[in-house]
């Protein structure tokens, strides 16, 4: 085990903070169903909505701060699906014994910390707290430890990772930092954002759609490479007036202001001496996931089909980010990715994705590290188990879970448990026989409205069996 000298901060995805709106939550969803909480909570979070953003300025006034990280399971249809982030943030200091700090009241012996943002906001000005942070804590960090050559170490989940990679790029981070480690982040955007922003979100009586196409944050997802189609022409979302909802101009502020800069900030420093390599990419695949999109009598429409010009053997993900996404323009075929198949929320907890993922902090953590730093070859050969899975399913659908091995050569035997997150709940468990590379679909009805946690892995663990994946459902009554 390598002791820890460095400063390693935590940054979660989008919605992935607890937001107060003057001193009380407005967003604290966390091991509970949406549709229940909104019941409850749904004025506080209308209240999250922005009239006007000026990002050059820090504090909108609107009373809202982010208060700490959400650690448990959270869903959002079309937006979030995650187990919560406290499996990483408490593995993380436990393994290198490392001391946890906030925040909110930095301590100069600490050396672990979750950075909570308002992911609402436009993610430079989250980048820009950030590097204020960083600056302050990590003086004092090399003072107490005596480190003097001390650095920080960045993990970012999602769009964690744009607010970090913005920090070090754009903002000249670079020179304090070790290493950032980006898991299942959307370089170059996410299929995601297009459908909210264009379809919103109105669910049976809530229409949130309002509010969340008033979130800049949102509008920095948006893919950056052509994947929509548009009178038979495939377009970035910049690049057109036809996708329903979606402003032009705010897309091609996101992509100048925000994409642009870090790509054009990282081309300078290339010429900069002491500029190296600094980007780890943790790429979520086997996966469905949404790769391409198309305007379709004024409706815009997700497929899992490819955009032009990308091979359909990349044509998966995580789930929520697309393969090709994962690693930044102008760094594609360097090897600098690390794999695991897993879907986006679970990339951060499962067993599978987290333990590479300390080995990882320990080779960067350690005295001697080469000027860059590499990744891992992907494995292509053991079995491994792809899960396709809607967020919430409403009256009159039944929940089903589509199933698929990959790399397989004979059947294999998978076991599906369906765990309701009410506390002493009994879980569904069902064993199934699924043929290599075969579509599989399970269904199960009859279910409590609730929220489900689902768990796929081989009956037999083995060396040469496919990892579990995981994902989470909700029904609404």
């Amino acid at each position: 085990m390598t002791t820890m000298r460095h400063l390693i901060v935590f940054l979660p995805g989008i919605m992935g903070s607890a937001l107060q709106k003057n001193g009380r939550d407005a967003w604290a969803l966390s091991g509970g169903a949406l549709w229940s909480y909104l019941t409850t909570w749904g004025q506080s979070v209308a209240q999250l909505k922005i009239t006007q953003e000026d990002p050059r300025v820090d504090d909108l006034g609107d009373g809202v701060t982010a208060a700490r990280l959400i650690e448990d399971l959270h869903t959002v249809p079309g937006l979030v699906q995650h187990a919560g982030y406290g499996p990483i943030t408490r593995r993380i200091p436990e393994y290198f014994d490392m001391t946890v700090g906030s925040i909110h009241a930095p301590r100069d012996d600490a050396n672990f910390f979750a950075f909570p943002y308002d992911w609402r906001r436009d993610n430079r000005v989250s980048a820009r707290k950030l590097g204020r942070f960083v600056e302050t804590q990590l003086p004092k960090w090399r003072a107490w430890s005596g480190a003097s050559d001390a650095q920080v170490i960045l993990i970012g989940h999602s769009m964690g990772g744009l607010v970090a990679r913005f920090y070090v790029e754009a903002l000249g981070g670079w020179k304090h930092c070790r290493a950032l480690i980006t898991i299942g982040s959307p370089h170059r955007g996410a299929l995601g954002a297009v459908d909210t922003l264009s379809n919103g979100f109105k669910k049976l009586v809530w229409d949130f759609s309002g509010l969340v196409r008033s979130f800049s944050s949102i509008h920095q997802l948006l893919p950056v490479y052509p994947v929509v189609r548009v009178d038979g022409a495939w377009v970035r979302p910049a690049e057109t007036d036809a996708i329903p909802h979606i402003e032009r101009e705010r897309a091609v502020a996101a992509r100048v202001e925000f994409h642009d800069a870090i790509r054009l900030a990282r081309e300078s420093h290339l010429n900069e001496p002491g500029y190296r390599q600094l980007l780890i990419p943790w790429v979520g695949t086997r996966q469905d996931t949404s790769q391409s999109a198309e305007v379709v009598n004024g409706v815009l429409r997700l497929s899992y089909a490819p955009p032009a010009g990308l091979a359909a053997a990349l044509a998966d993900g995580d789930g929520t980010v697309p393969r090709v996404s994962t690693t930044p323009a102008g760094l594609e075929n360097q090897q600098i990715e690390r794999f695991v198949v897993e879907r986006h929320g679970w990339m951060t907890n499962a067993e599978s994705a987290l333990e590479p993922l300390l080995d990882t902090l320990q080779q960067v953590g350690a005295p001697a590290v080469p000027g860059d730093f590499h990744g891992a070859l992907e494995s292509t050969t053991r079995p491994a188990l792809g899960l396709r899975l809607e967020s919430v399913f409403y009256p009159e659908e039944t929940p089903e879970v589509s199933l698929r091995v990959h790399a397989a050569t004979e059947p294999v035997d998978l076991r599906l448990t369906v765990q309701p997150t009410e506390p002493g709940a009994a879980p569904l468990v069902r064993e199934v026989r699924v043929a290599p590379d075969a579509a599989h679909v399970e269904t199960f009805a009859d279910l409590a409205a609730g929220l489900y946690r689902l768990t796929v892995g081989p009956v037999t663990r083995g060396t040469a069996a496919p990892e579990p994946v995981h994902g989470a459902f909700e029904v609404v009554a």
